[in-house]
C-alpha cells in the first residue's frame, strides 16, 4: 500500500512539474521579418555612414556606427532565436529573401 501511495504522489509531483515548464511560442515568420528589417537597416546605415565620411561629417558618421552596432546586436539575438527554432543558416536565408524581394521590385 505504501508503494502505491508513494508512486501516485511522485506521479502527481512529476505532472505538476511538467505542467509548469512551458516553452515560449515564437513565430518564425515574424522573427525572419525582424531579421530582414534589421539587415536592411544595417545596409542603409552603412551607406549613410560612408556618405557622411565622404562629406567630412565625422560626428554623424560616429552616430551611424552606433546605430550599426545596435542593429547588429539585435540581429545576433534574432539569429540565436531562429537557430533555436530550428532554422538553418538564418542570416544567409534572410539575405537570400532580401535579394529575391529586391529583384521582384525592379
Amino acid at each position: 500500500m505504501k508503494k502505491v501511495i508513494l508512486t501516485l504522489l511522485v506521479a502527481i509531483f512529476a505532472a505538476g512539474a511538467f505542467a509548469q515548464t512551458t516553452t515560449p511560442k515564437t513565430d518564425k515568420k515574424q522573427d525572419m521579418k525582424d531579421l530582414r528589417k534589421d539587415d536592411r537597416e544595417v545596409r542603409h546605415d552603412k551607406r549613410l555612414r560612408n556618405y557622411e565620411l565622404k562629406h567630412g561629417d565625422k560626428a554623424e558618421a560616429k552616430a551611424e556606427t552606433k546605430d550599426i552596432k545596435a542593429d547588429r546586436k539585435d540581429m545576433a539575438g534574432d539569429v540565436k532565436d531562429l537557430k533555436h527554432d530550428g532554422v538553418k543558416h538564418p542570416m544567409k536565408r534572410a539575405n537570400n529573401q532580401i535579394h529575391r524581394q529586391n529583384a521582384r521590385h525592379h
